[in-house]
């Protein structure tokens, strides 16, 4: 019998479990986890009222989480490959519940990033009529670093386009083309761009136009027999042009007509040395004739 009461007496006195609701609250007193603190999903409108200690780095966190933020919606853009609505970035990276003015700044800072372009919504008038916010309208897009070149008619186009014989990378065309390999294989064999590629595993890394009209087949053999052809050392190559009259391509003109000018100055500079002023000239003037004055 005193075993039975003892039984129910730990029945009686142990404390309720925590609902689902306020279990996450329970279990921390009331200051949110470190998972909510990270991901910035702290809603103080609900629940316990949070420590001071959780609103200061609630506070403190909310730039980082922001720019984390963004880091998101860019990696996002950039795969989907096409123009998105606010609310679909909101709905992908899970901030669809965060507070208007949360979402508000979200979507002003997205419209001044550097790697995204904002398309204004053609119908904003309506969507003002409809209550609609502004800044909840239009659609944001990735910017690549070379925008528009995603197919090799548009690659082509660009490289024509050009005004010098600069060098195109081909990590800035992966920027906004990842897929580009194949295209600029295609276009390699078919003559129509000039690829430099690395030795060790054959990849592109930079690309110029080439014209198809001016290729012309070398045999292998006489291409076999050029590589067997062994140049001279530059100092070598240097002695033997000028022995035959040769000038060489390493004999900079401008050098010379730049040390030619300073040889002239030079000659013309004369040294002249410094003499001692006197009134010499002025002798005659300067003589006592008071002897000559008339008594």
């Amino acid at each position: 019998m005193a075993s039975k009461s003892i039984v129910g007496a730990k029945r009686a006195l142990a404390p309720p479990s925590p609902s689902p609701s306020n279990a996450s609250n329970t279990s921390h007193g009331g200051t949110p986890s470190k998972k909510q603190k990270r991901d910035g999903a702290i809603d103080f409108t609900r629940g316990s009222t949070p420590t001071p200690a959780a609103m200061a780095a609630a506070v403190q966190n909310y730039g980082a989480d922001d720019r984390t933020q963004k880091v998101y919606a860019v990696e996002f853009l950039k795969s989907k490959g096409a123009a998105k609505t606010l609310q679909e970035i909101l709905d992908h990276l899970t901030l669809q519940h965060r507070p208007e003015g949360y979402q508000k700044a979200f979507a002003k800072g997205l419209q001044d990033h550097n790697q995204v372009t904002y398309i204004p919504s053609p119908r904003a008038k309506e969507e003002k009529d409809r209550g609609i916010p502004a800044w909840r309208t239009g659609k944001y897009e990735f910017r690549a670093k070379i925008p528009g070149v995603n197919s090799k008619t548009t690659l082509l186009d660009y490289l024509q386009r050009k005004t010098d014989a600069s060098k195109l990378e081909v990590k800035d065309l992966k920027d906004g083309w990842p897929d580009c390999d194949k295209a600029i294989d295609e276009l390699e064999r078919t003559h129509k761009v000039l690829v430099v590629r690395t030795r060790k595993d054959n990849r592109a890394t930079h690309i110029w136009l080439d014209q198809p009209a001016l290729f012309h087949h070398v045999d292998p053999e006489f291409r076999a027999m050029w590589r067997k052809v062994k140049l001279p050392d530059v100092d070598d190559m240097v002695r033997r042009l000028t022995a035959v009259g040769q000038k060489p391509t390493s004999d900079d003109p401008r050098l010379k007509t730049k040390t030619t000018a300073t040889e002239k100055k030079q000659k013309k500079r004369v040294n002249r040395t410094s003499k001692k002023q006197t009134n010499e000239h002025m002798k005659h003037i300067l003589q006592d004739y008071s002897h000559m004055k008339r008594g």
